[in-house]
């Protein structure tokens, strides 16, 4: 098999139990998540994986250094794998957030004190494009990154909100799931049992 760039999802929080947005937040993982990053540790020994780069916030930090620790591979740090930070909006309940204030968000996000999609987007393009594609490697990151990530691969040139918006809502990360794509050109693929299975692109 060619070299891969895998991408994992931080293990469980708190938040994501309650539902809440979290953003730059910087919170740790719960027991749950500790153990659902033992595990993805144990999925991830047969890909051969040569280097972990992680994003510096504390609960992708703590869910890579415990892939490092069981593969035996010191995690480097990149503050480009941060997740979007949602301003005014983080910590909210997701439930609470109404379809209008979601449209007024899109439509503005610096009115909420939040991250410019475009400069999000351009932060994680840029670190993709900085990957060494032929070495087996590892991020640790967030589920806002992974989506950017799948906008990057579809049209680096051009970031559109409402297909970002889109693969938020269609596409299931779970904490802990892992990814893959064999460069910017592929599809990114989902670990599911045995499997990896494409995700769906935007219409």
């Amino acid at each position: 098999m060619p070299p891969m760039l895998y991408m994992v999802r931080h293990g469980q929080t708190d938040w994501n139990l309650e539902h809440k947005i979290q953003g730059t937040y910087d919170i740790g993982l719960n027991d749950a998540g500790r153990a659902q990053a033992a595990q993805t540790a144990e999925k991830l020994k047969p890909f051969n994986l040569e280097k972990i780069i992680s994003s510096d916030l504390a609960r992708a930090k703590q869910t890579a250094e415990i892939i490092g620790n069981a593969l035996n591979i010191t995690v480097e740090y990149d503050a480009r794998l941060r997740e979007y930070d949602f301003g005014q909006l983080t910590g909210m309940y997701k439930r609470a957030v109404d379809p209008t204030l979601v449209g007024m968000f899109f439509a503005n996000p610096q009115k909420f004190g939040a991250e410019q999609f475009g400069d999000a987007f351009a932060r994680v393009g840029e670190f993709l494009e900085s990957v060494d594609y032929d070495k087996n490697t590892l991020l640790v990151t967030h589920g806002g990154v992974i989506n950017f990530a799948m906008c990057y691969m579809e049209d680096k040139n051009k970031f559109d909100p409402q297909s970002y918006l889109q693969k938020c809502l269609a596409n299931q990360v779970d904490n802990a799931a892992i990814l893959r794509i064999k460069n910017l050109q592929s599809e990114i693929a989902m670990l599911k049992n045995t499997r990896f299975f494409k995700l769906p692109k935007s219409k």
